[in-house]
């Protein structure tokens, strides 16, 4: 296997990793003897991690090569993913997430670098759409396949299995080269700091877009599991499934990127999405039948695509002689934003405030596409 083939089979297996929790709140909560807005600290914490990491995953990857990073991280991902089931106590499996979340942080954003090195500008939103299919897939799995093994197995049991198949892949990134280095070895390092990043117009709006994404979108989306088994009387199974049409409906967007990116220019694609993105969320404010719920999750998917594959794509543009330094405050803004999302959304879930939540989240992911519609793409010389 080729690098790119096993770092899109280990991305599959991080974007498992990234929303397993979420379908089996309700069985962890239980088990733990806690609340939702509790166990949903383990995803403020893995969030949190994901993202803080990034600040030393790009620029090590810079220096070192994208595989060498990659392939240290998925050892200590798996272990830690492995100890998550051993948990006794909600502040143990806090803990050990955010472990986890440090670890699986370095996969998919290298992952997107690597396409950022090695595919020209003008493909590189169709591969990265085709990437976000593998991602997808991974969210799908975690939702329908994580939910059946919860069900009949436990929740444990499935973090466990999980982490020895992640060990595969693992593995046989060893047996690869580390991946060609930003820089020569001895080459002076260019001066770029993240300050500089930040600072740039261009830089700027790409951070902050991606940011209000996470805190609106995942925000959301980590209490949907309890707010379908609450409204709807559905068990983790079925939980599971409503959950997997997110996922599907970003591999339909992702397989329809080349004949659409053909049609649509980037800024289309970013403002259809999130207006598509804030109608699904709105869709499920009334609280209808769960076949509404369902369709809401499925059209979601597809927003999802436009605007997320806009901003990776520009993610990769801030910087082509420290593109990993850059790169890095993408995932490091989307999962803070996640973070926060999670953490503030938390108590008005807890207090009977889901409505509100989508609410919020419809009219700001709208928002968001708007804001990236109106972003100008920097040019590559």
């Amino acid at each position: 296997m080729n690098a790119l083939t096993l770092l899109f089979l280990l991305a599959f297996l991080v974007s498992v990793d990234l929303r397993i929790i979420a379908p089996v709140l309700p069985s962890i909560s239980e088990s733990l003897r806690a609340t939702a807005g509790a166990i949903g600290l383990a995803m403020t914490s893995y969030s949190f991690a994901y993202g803080a990491g990034q600040l030393a995953y790009g620029p090590l990857s810079d220096r070192h090569g994208r595989v060498a990073v990659i392939r240290l991280a998925a050892l200590g991902f798996s272990v830690s993913t492995a100890l998550s089931a051993f948990c006794a106590t909600t502040w143990q499996f806090v803990a050990v997430r955010l472990l986890a979340g440090a670890f699986a942080g370095a996969v998919i954003p290298l992952t997107l670098v690597h396409i950022g090195d090695t595919v020209e500008y003008a493909q590189r939103q169709v591969m990265v759409a085709r990437f976000s299919i593998v991602t997808s897939a991974g969210l799908a799995f975690s939702a329908a396949i994580g939910g059946l093994v919860a069900h009949f197995v436990s929740w444990r049991a499935m973090l466990i299995g999980y982490a020895v198949i992640a060990l595969v892949p693992a593995a046989l990134l060893w047996r690869l080269p580390p991946g060609k280095a930003a820089r020569a070895p001895g080459e002076v390092e260019p001066v770029a700091r993240f300050a500089d990043f930040l600072m740039d117009p261009f830089g700027r709006l790409v951070y902050f877009s991606i940011f209000a994404e996470g805190f609106l979108l995942w925000g959301a989306v980590a209490y949907l599991g309890v707010y379908a088994a609450t409204r709807y009387g559905l068990d983790q199974l079925g939980v599971g499934l409503l959950f997997a049409l997110f996922g599907v409906g970003t591999m339909v967007g992702g397989a329809l990127m080349a004949p659409l990116r053909g049609r649509l220019s980037e800024r289309n694609l970013a403002g259809g999405g999130g207006l598509v993105m804030g109608l699904a969320m709105m869709m499920m404010v009334p609280g209808g039948p769960w076949p509404a719920f369902a369709l809401a999750m499925l059209v979601l998917g597809l927003g999802f695509v436009g605007l997320h594959t806009t901003l990776q794509v520009y993610g990769t543009e801030i910087s082509q002689v420290a593109r990993g330094k850059a790169f890095s405050l993408f995932p490091a803004s989307l999962f803070t934003g996640m973070a926060v999302g999670t953490a503030v959304m938390g108590p008005l879930v807890d207090a009977g405030g889901e409505r509100i939540v989508l609410a919020i989240s419809a009219v700001g992911l709208a928002g968001v596409g708007v804001i990236t519609a109106g972003i100008r793409r920097r040019r590559t010389a």
